[in-house]
């Protein structure tokens, strides 16, 4: 049986940077993740041009995924690159810089009770959870509508 392959204009949105890691993904998913991913690519689509943006939410325990949103291991290296986008307008990044705090982003949660290894008062990963205290941060990718910004011709 031939999987379905990722579509091109979603491979086209992503940076070359991760496109290892993003088509390693891919070939893990089943059939129907597949389907699942390209289902949620076109409903995004109908809104105009979208990009595929890391996610943040605030979630009550440290538990199984809820299934809201979707994660896989090898977006580690593009959620590294780029800013988490929470539901409300913040931005943030993620600490890299050691074992634990690398081990907490690979796995897709922040756990409530994250405590930086440096003992650093500007932990990002500190600061990211103050937003909400007590509550644990789960990551995951979605597709948003993106802003074109169109100049009158001359």
């Amino acid at each position: 049986m031939m999987l379905t392959p990722l579509p091109l204009l979603l491979r086209e949105t992503m940076s070359e940077l991760g496109m290892g890691a993003v088509d390693r993904w891919w070939e893990d998913l089943d059939e129907s993740g597949r389907r699942d991913v390209i289902e949620l690519w076109q409903e995004a689509a109908l809104a105009g041009p979208v990009e595929v943006r890391v996610s943040g939410v605030f979630v009550d325990g440290d538990g199984p995924e809820d299934k809201s949103g979707f994660w896989h291991n090898d977006f580690y290296e593009y959620l590294v690159n780029n800013e988490i986008y929470l539901l409300d307008p913040i931005q943030a990044h993620v600490c890299t810089r050691h074992p634990l705090a690398r081990a907490a982003v690979q796995s897709g949660l922040i756990s409530r009770d994250f405590e930086c290894p440096f003992s650093d008062g500007n932990c990002p990963m500190r600061r990211l959870l103050g937003v909400k205290p007590g509550k644990s941060m789960r990551l995951g990718v979605t597709f948003e509508r993106k802003v074109v910004e169109y100049l009158p011709p001359c």
